[in-house]
């Protein structure tokens, strides 16, 4: 069989597309190695994969030194198994380069090989990837006072979109950097959210009985009389600085996406809803 080989530049480096059955197919080993992954264990990890494993083919293909074997899979699939790879499992050198071939390296092949298609109907943004464009805004809007409705417009105008879903995927990182990012949760659970949400709510309640004892303490000159008016007086601050960074942690909560329980909580937090 006559195999066309084509190298293709992604950030200086090649990337190795063989024609197979007039379909387009991408040598793996290349990519793992611009990577910086261990062949090997990706080569079994492609082997182990039930679907994976299914396009995998061996291409042939003639060279200076003789022919080459290639173990393949259809550019269809390089998506699925870039994405199957936890970048917060790589090693730290090379986690960067892989969340760049994640992000862009099948927008490069796509574009290439079906460039009328592409222009048409472009690789856009991911499910997860729009609701993280909509946690952005519901942040900058939370930080700047900005009217949603107003962030979208700047969006769509400075992104050459008509709807943020139809953002391109190479340009989703340059899209979050705009809108002024996502505030990290250092990796706290929804679980971990709640106890602290919780935790704030009670200590607003026992805010409020130490605000109601302070009086009378105060009228039985109490020895305590002191320190439970200066938490009647001076901790509210600490407290309301609170409430604001767990109102922000948890923005992207909806009582009825979670737990019951959160329906106990979230008002507090939000004074909005009329709480307290």
């Amino acid at each position: 069989m006559n195999t066309q080989l084509e190298t293709i530049q992604f950030h200086n480096q090649s990337l190795v597309v063989l024609n197979h059955e007039n379909k387009p197919y991408i040598a793996m080993k290349p990519i793992c190695e611009n990577i910086g992954l261990d062949w090997h264990s990706q080569r079994q990890r492609i082997h182990r994969h039930h679907v994976l494993s299914k396009g995998e083919v061996m291409i042939t293909s003639p060279s200076k030194s003789g022919n080459q074997e290639y173990l393949c899979l259809p550019i269809s699939m390089l998506n699925g198994w870039l994405f199957g790879i936890d970048t917060n499992r790589v090693k730290p050198e090379i986690r960067q380069k892989l969340e760049q071939y994640q992000l862009e390296c099948f927008d490069v092949l796509y574009n290439h090989f079906m460039p009328k298609v592409a222009s048409q109907y472009p690789n856009t943004i991911s499910i997860e990837q729009q609701q993280a464009i909509k946690q952005a805004v519901n942040e900058r809007s939370y930080r700047t006072g900005e009217h949603h409705q107003a962030i979208y417009s700047k969006f769509y105008e400075q992104f050459k979109v008509p709807r943020y879903q139809d953002l391109p995927a190479s340009k989703f990182d340059e899209a979050i950097k705009w809108l002024g990012g996502i505030h990290s949760r250092n990796g706290l659970s929804e679980k971990d959210l709640y106890l602290l949400a919780r935790l704030y709510c009670i200590t607003v309640r026992m805010h409020h009985f130490v605000s109601l004892i302070s009086p009378a303490l105060d009228a039985l000159v109490s020895k305590y009389a002191d320190s439970f008016h200066s938490m009647a007086f001076h901790y509210q601050r600490e407290i309301n600085d609170a409430r604001l960074v767990i109102e922000r942690e948890t923005m992207h909560i909806k009582p009825k996406d979670v737990i019951d329980d959160w329906n106990r909580v979230l008002p507090t937090i939000r004074l909005k809803l009329n709480s307290k």
